[in-house]
């Protein structure tokens, strides 16, 4: 051994609801090809200000409560439950490694008050996990993502799942400028989307020109058609079945209809 460093403390799990921390001076020890280095420590990581046991109950307190919430429970400043967080994701990276995502998902989010400020969020399907969060919803945001993974991480790439948004098929064919276009595949959340959407502006249409008619044969209709027709509520049958002429003409209906009467 070769002396001892400065005192050090750390934050350690609280007893009898006191809060706890360990002071020691670490070992150094002298290596014939490295100099003097410090004594790796059996209860806390190089650099940190907490001891693993605190580190593992403060993430499992901010996983299942908010950060307000988590830093009154474990009675830390802001900066601390951020350093926190910040020292679980570098560990989560370095357990992570280098693998391959065949199918992968790319969605914006709004992040703070309003709707502002957003990020990428990018998923492996197959596995369910999110692999990167890019700071803006631009073509940049998501290229950002594609350029740090190796060619080899790339070519496996089979699809991408996005929204309709121009910057994110940009910043695929950018990426892939021969056969870019043949991996986007738009989620069905925004196909069926835009496919209510356009349901919707018909029924208006045709729901002005009926009441020009004298008929308010559509009022109170709107959400009738927006659902697939296996999914419509019973309550909803009738009406429906009337206002298309389904029901007289298919006696597998009208069975069922006898069924719930």
């Amino acid at each position: 051994m070769h002396d001892h460093a400065e005192e050090r403390t750390w934050r350690h799990l609280d007893s009898c609801q006191f809060q706890t921390f360990l002071h020691a001076r670490p070992p150094r020890m002298k290596c014939s090809r490295h100099g003097v280095r410090r004594v790796r420590l059996p209860w806390a990581e190089p650099h940190a200000r907490f001891t693993l046991l605190f580190e593992g109950f403060a993430i499992d307190v901010l996983l299942h409560t908010s950060i307000q919430a988590a830093r009154r429970i474990l009675r830390v400043s802001w900066d601390e439950a951020y350093h926190l967080m910040e020292r679980a994701v570098t560990r989560g990276l370095r357990r992570k490694g280098c693998k391959t995502i065949p199918v992968i998902g790319v969605d914006e989010k709004s992040v703070g008050k309003g709707q502002r400020n957003y990020v990428t969020v990018v998923s492996d399907l197959g596995r369910s996990t999110v692999e990167e969060v890019i700071v803006g919803r631009s073509s940049r945001s998501l290229e950002t993502y594609f350029q740090q993974l190796t060619p080899q991480q790339r070519d496996t790439i089979e699809a991408v799942s996005m929204d309709m948004s121009s910057a994110y098929i940009s910043a695929v064919e950018k990426t892939w400028p021969e056969d870019g276009r043949d991996k986007i595949v738009f989620d069905r959340f925004h196909v069926m989307k835009q496919l209510g959407d356009a349901v919707d502006k018909v029924r208006r249409q045709e729901h002005k020109a009926l009441l020009r008619a004298g008929s308010s044969l559509l009022t109170g209709t709107r959400y009738i058609w927006l659902y697939a027709r296996e999914n419509l509520p019973e309550k909803y049958w009738n009406r429906f079945f009337r206002l298309t002429g389904v029901y007289r003409d298919s006696p597998f209906l009208t069975k069922k209809l006898q069924e719930f009467s």
